[in-house]
């Protein structure tokens, strides 16, 4: 799979390389000290251990896209180990908005889960729609980006498993398997979400994200993450939301906003946002419900589709909404995406 992904994304090649200096230009003013490079040495240790199958992706990109392996790997790592530079030395905005709605919360009763995906503008020609057909497990369909291993936004499987990622800068960051690695797991080997928070909480993780859940019965969670603990939301009424900070007991403390002051609690405002519309379109929430409020433009603190700004170099790079259950004509797991802000670009529709 790492191989088709690196040939289909040959064209690429230029713009990848260029998002990889900017990345490894970026880690060198963060000032990387021993401890940094002895956590990404540990990781990939621990992948070694265990996710074999990730690695041998990543070997499989970089043969396809002809460019090292371990630049290619080191690149995937430092882009989620950064936040321990972060967290203590520089400030950094970066966020996505997700929620998910089911039951008698939605028009026809069927689960629904949406993301907008916040980004540098330079990442937005490297995002790609994958449909992945692994050799053994589900297969499924997810938003990524070229030369990223595993699934790098969210995805939903053919049996109507959907998941989505929102970054948490988090003190909590250890040697485990970063939330790409967890979500192509879970995609592949999962069919509900009981079933997929059973192997988060089993297995070693890096922290630093949330994942938001949604099966096609309409089950609903938020695993919060963290390399020594972790939390679970479970669904208020039927809804859910999730944005870039931790709510649970056991990590809310180890939340770092290291947004420049104007943007400062922006996650928050979100979060509140989001939450108030699904409560009042209760019972009525439905795609096009979905299109409006992810196009929302309101203040610096609480936009939900999100302009680069001279405070602020990221933007909304895209929305996924996602339909486990199917809807209208069709009864198969399904998405729509959206390619660009989603206050000005179309959707496009694909089924697993």
């Amino acid at each position: 799979m790492g191989y088709q992904h690196g040939l289909q994304a040959r064209e690429l090649r230029p713009l990848i390389v260029k998002a990889i200096e900017m990345q490894f230009g970026q880690i060198e003013r963060d000032r990387p000290d021993e401890p940094f490079e002895a956590l990404i040495d540990e990781t990939v240790e621990l992948l070694r251990e265990a996710d074999v199958r990730m690695l041998e992706m990543i070997r499989g990109q970089a043969e396809g896209l002809e460019i090292e392996f371990e630049t290619l790997l080191r690149y995937g790592l430092v882009t989620y180990l950064r936040d321990v530079l972060v967290t203590k030395r520089r400030p950094g905005v970066e966020g996505c908005t997700t929620w998910a709605a089911s039951g008698p919360a939605t028009a026809d009763g069927r689960p629904i889960l949406v993301k907008n995906r916040d980004s540098s503008p330079e990442h937005l020609p490297l995002q790609l729609v994958v449909k992945a057909r692994p050799e053994g497990g589900y297969r499924y369909a997810c938003v990524t980006s070229a030369g990223s291993p595993g699934v790098f936004c969210a995805g939903v499987n053919e049996v109507g498993l959907a998941v989505a990622d929102t970054h948490v800068c988090s003190t909590d960051i250890g040697p485990g398997l970063p939330d790409y690695s967890l979500m192509m797991h879970i995609l592949e080997e999962h069919n509900s979400v009981r079933s997929a928070l059973d192997h988060l909480r089993s297995v070693r993780r890096m922290g630093r994200n949330n994942l938001i859940l949604a099966d096609a019965s309409g089950d609903l969670a938020v695993f919060e993450i963290g390399h020594t603990d972790c939390g679970l939301i479970e669904a208020d009424n039927h809804i859910l939301v999730n944005t870039n900070h931790f709510v649970s007991s056991g990590l809310k403390d180890h939340f770092v906003d290291t947004d420049p002051p104007p943007l400062k609690g922006n996650s928050f405002h979100r979060w509140a946002k989001v939450r108030g519309e699904l409560e009042d379109a209760h019972g009525r929430i439905d795609v096009a419900f979905a299109k409006r409020l992810m196009a929302w433009h309101g203040g610096p603190l609480d936009s939900l589709c999100r302009h680069a700004a001279p405070n602020w170099r990221k933007g909304t790079l895209s929305t996924t909404i996602f339909l486990p259950a199917g809807t209208g004509g069709c009864s198969h797991p399904n998405f729509l995406f959206c390619h660009g802000h989603p206050c000005q670009a179309a959707y496009e529709h694909f089924t697993v």
